[in-house]
């Protein structure tokens, strides 16, 4: 008897994967595909996603100002009894210690020949246009002379050039060749104190007040403060400061060599002038100014003394003001080399200190001050001692800058830290 074939009877095997299955496997492999790509998108970004700038906090004050205190200056002007001024050339600030309006005598004879000088100004070095020596020149100096005032009589129908006349207005301090020289330029004495009067409002000298030319009367009158500013105008004129630094000259007419009346002009270095005058109500007054320098920075001091009891005690006014403010200018240090600015802190907490690479300094006077501002900007993959920002420096005498530099390596975090931290890798 033959048996039945079992392979051709057997069922089929139950080991088969179900349609259901099939569907979870493809499910799986495809979450597990999502899974990858999204790792290996996340691990290219944190990986090449460029990291936030370090934060910088600034240890150094920004936007600071630096200069002397100008009690200094008034105290100088204080420890007089007298009435006394002081300032520099090259600023506003003046230091006096009486506002008062006083007999000015010759010094009338500087504000004189500026308003002159506004209105036909004469070149440096020039002889100007020639004035003739007329009968009322010659009563005026007569006149002068009767009053024990400065004159140099000459004949009338003399020609005298505008650079004689000034040479005498300013080095003797010659009464006649003021006056001349004002009414040529504006007529009559009317004119002349008009001008003045305009001249005196467009400056703002309140305490000016002028009835002649020369100082010969004792209305002509200014405040010490008042005469320091016009110090001032007149060390800017080319044509005047040629004069009133003029030790001597030989005039023609008989005339010979004159002085000039400046006692420290051939005494001290550096003298410029300015005038001096002298009368019975106003003593001895002295506008002086004085060229140097302080901790390299060039100066010109200027002082104005009045009322000196004589011209011994008017040339020591004018040495101890100059001496008094010779100290008074100062060297201050805006920024320090190597000092520390602040530091840059990196999105793993890695501090870099930021420094100064150079130091700044300032020659500053009283009442001037200096100011620093800081700006540091965006970082690059640093060396130490990059370049990373800038210390700004603002002084009377124009302005500076210092690098900010790092001071160590600017390392960037490795791969592991940015996997772990995507918060502060992607902000």
């Amino acid at each position: 008897m033959t048996l039945p074939d079992s392979s051709a009877t057997a069922p089929l095997s139950s080991s088969a994967p179900s349609p259901a299955k099939h569907k979870g496997l493809r499910a799986t492999l495809v979450l597990l595909s999502v899974l990858v790509l999204l790792v290996a998108g996340y691990t290219v970004a944190v990986a090449s996603v460029p990291l936030p700038s370090p934060e910088v906090t600034l240890e150094m004050s920004a936007n600071e100002s630096f200069g002397p205190e100008a009690t200094e200056a008034q105290a100088v002007v204080d420890a007089q009894t007298l009435p006394t001024a002081v300032g520099w050339a090259d600023q506003k600030e003046v230091w006096s210690n009486d506002p008062q309006a006083y007999p000015l005598a010759s010094i009338s004879k500087l504000i004189t020949v500026l308003v002159c000088q506004e209105k036909e100004p004469l070149e440096p070095g020039a002889d100007g246009p020639i004035h003739v020596w007329n009968e009322a020149d010659a009563a005026r100096q007569q006149g002068y002379l009767a009053d024990d005032g400065v004159a140099y009589p000459i004949p009338v129908g003399t020609e005298v050039s505008l650079r004689q006349m000034l040479t005498l207005i300013f080095l003797p301090s010659a009464n006649d060749y003021a006056a001349a020289y004002a009414y040529s330029v504006f007529g009559d004495n009317d004119t002349f104190v008009a001008a003045v009067n305009d001249w005196k409002q467009r400056h703002g000298f309140d305490s000016v007040n002028l009835v002649e030319p020369t100082g010969m009367d004792e209305a002509n009158v200014a405040s010490v403060a008042d005469i320091l500013q016009i110090g001032r105008l007149a060390l800017q004129n080319p044509t005047i400061a040629e004069f009133t630094r003029m030790p001597s000259a030989d005039m023609p007419w008989g005339i010979g060599t004159i002085e000039n009346t400046n006692p420290l002009l051939t005494e001290l270095p550096g003298i410029l002038g300015v005038k001096t005058g002298r009368s019975s109500s106003a003593g001895f007054n002295y506008l002086v100014a004085q060229e140097g320098e302080a901790f390299g920075r060039p100066l010109v001091k200027i002082a104005v003394t009045f009322g000196r009891a004589s011209k011994e005690d008017r040339a020591q006014s004018g040495r101890d003001m100059l001496a008094a403010i010779e100290a008074l200018p100062q060297q201050i240090e805006v920024v320090k080399k190597d000092s520390r600015v602040g530091v840059a802190t990196t999105v793993d907490g890695t501090e870099i200190p930021l420094v100064a690479a150079d130091s700044a300094k300032a020659v500053l006077l009283p009442g001037e001050a200096a100011s620093r501002s800081i700006e540091v900007g965006e970082f690059g993959a640093e060396k130490a001692g990059a370049h990373v920002g800038s210390i700004e420096i603002k002084t009377p005498t124009g302005d500076d800058q210092v690098k900010i530099l790092t001071t160590v390596d600017l390392v960037q975090p490795d791969f592991w830290w940015r996997f772990t931290h995507p918060a502060a890798v992607f902000g």
